[in-house]
């Protein structure tokens, strides 16, 4: 019975990939038509490439966050095994910006769509020596001919979330045909670790090391840029409160703590990061209709004293943004958005503010409060109190970044375990 259902899973799933197929296409024409970035490199998704090494090591990272936690992975990588050539493939296009910011020495292509042909076509010309997988883009078909043609699968920085955990265990049989096919998971956490256990992985294939995201650095070339912008905007003499990845109502949230705020610090810039660019109409009409000022980033207008909004409508800026600021708000957790990564703003030594929806990056934040290097709050009211005290009080300031600084050195080093332990696959 069990045999059974899983072979229905896999034709259900391999049906529903041809039919979206016109769909896909609708919409890469589409994006053509109005310009935007989906039909970027599209043949690419379709596993037609051009000038890209075989026989690499190769990284799937999604998007910006996976794509941003590999940074010191695939510098370790590069050093190891100079001779090797690497390819980092993403399925979005700002996941291809990071690439491109952060690498000069690797390939970098979109992954093709999860169809046999397609699959086998992408495998067939790059060749990978070992194919590794961030957190959990599990792809059936893909997961599937890589272990037929014995190239070793390893997942890292892997975590389950509670809303997938839920859906995994209802198809929980076809979840641990997929997971059977990897060689060995690097889970996040010790619950991510019994998640995939519960899903019918085997012990032997599993180990615990910590978040990747802890590895994040500085460069010195970001380090710069910060300097020089801050010096440019003359942000010395200005505090500068950063409002990350926000989602629907939290901007409510926050400029109504601004409105409060100013009353005592009439210079105050805020910098307001949507998560979803694509809103920063509706943030305008926002920002007017509480009558206050601003300008968008990539006008390139400097912040005056009149100014009292930097909304940033950008991808890939964050890291140089929390270098300009003063205290971070980090957004997806003053509302059950489940939150997003507050390492970016860590790593800078700067105050750190959270709701307390943050179930998403579970454990970071479980490391981060168990080292009292966040702030929580609960409530407007909280969230106005915590920036006052940090903006009126030097010495409560610095009690809080000094913890910051602490809990990176304490959990980094994952990526350097990685590297070591991949050793064998790669080789």
């Amino acid at each position: 019975m069990v045999k059974f259902k899983i072979l229905l899973i896999n034709i259900i799933y391999n049906v529903a990939l041809y039919l979206l197929q016109p769909i896909l296409i609708i919409r890469i024409i589409w994006s053509i038509i109005k310009k935007n970035h989906y039909h970027h490199k599209w043949y690419e998704r379709y596993g037609f490439y051009k000038n890209i090494k075989s026989n690499s090591i190769v990284l799937h990272a999604a998007s910006v966050g996976e794509t941003l936690s590999i940074v010191p992975l695939v510098n370790i990588l590069k050093h190891y095994y100079p001779s090797t050539s690497i390819l980092i493939t993403n399925i979005t296009f700002t996941g291809k910006m990071i690439v491109n910011n952060y690498f000069n020495y690797v390939d970098n292509i979109y992954l093709p769509y999860d169809i046999k042909y397609f699959i086998n076509k992408f495998i067939n010309y790059i060749k990978p020596k070992i194919f590794i997988i961030v957190e959990t883009e599990l792809w059936p078909n893909l997961i599937k001919i890589l272990n037929k043609k014995n190239i070793p699968i390893i997942l890292i920085n892997a975590r389950i979330s509670n809303s997938s955990f839920r859906k995994y265990r209802i198809i929980s049989g076809f979840m641990s045909d997929i997971l059977n096919n990897v060689h060995y998971i690097f889970a996040q956490s010790v619950l991510d670790s019994n998640r995939f256990k519960s899903l019918g992985i085997n012990s032997n294939k599993l180990e615990v090391i910590d978040n990747l995201k802890f590895d994040i650095h500085l460069t010195k070339n970001i380090l710069i840029k910060s300097v020089k912008l801050r010096f440019k905007w003359s942000l010395h003499n200005r505090p500068t409160l950063i409002a990350s990845s926000t989602h629907p109502g939290e901007e409510i949230i926050i400029l109504k703590a601004y409105k409060e705020l100013i009353h005592n610090f009439p210079n105050l810039l805020l910098i307001i990061a949507p998560r979803n660019i694509k809103r920063i109409n509706e943030l305008i009409y926002l920002i007017s209709k509480n009558n206050l000022s601003y300008i968008i980033f990539s006008e390139h207008i400097i912040p005056s004293k009149q100014h009292q909004i930097l909304l940033i409508d950008t991808i890939g800026d964050l890291l140089l943004l929390y270098g300009i600021s003063d205290i971070a708000i980090i957004g997806g957790s003053l509302l059950n958005y489940g939150g997003h990564n507050p390492l970016e703003a860590i790593v800078h030594i700067i105050p750190v503010i959270v709701g307390k929806h943050t179930n998403n990056f579970h454990d970071v934040y479980h490391k981060l409060k168990q080292n009292n290097s966040v702030v929580i709050v609960d409530s407007l009211n909280s969230l106005i109190k915590e920036i006052n005290n940090l903006l009126y009080n030097k010495s409560y300031y610095n009690y809080r970044t000094c913890y910051t600084n602490l809990v990176l050195n304490k959990y980094c080093g994952s990526s350097k375990k990685i590297a070591h332990l991949i050793d064998k696959y790669v080789k």
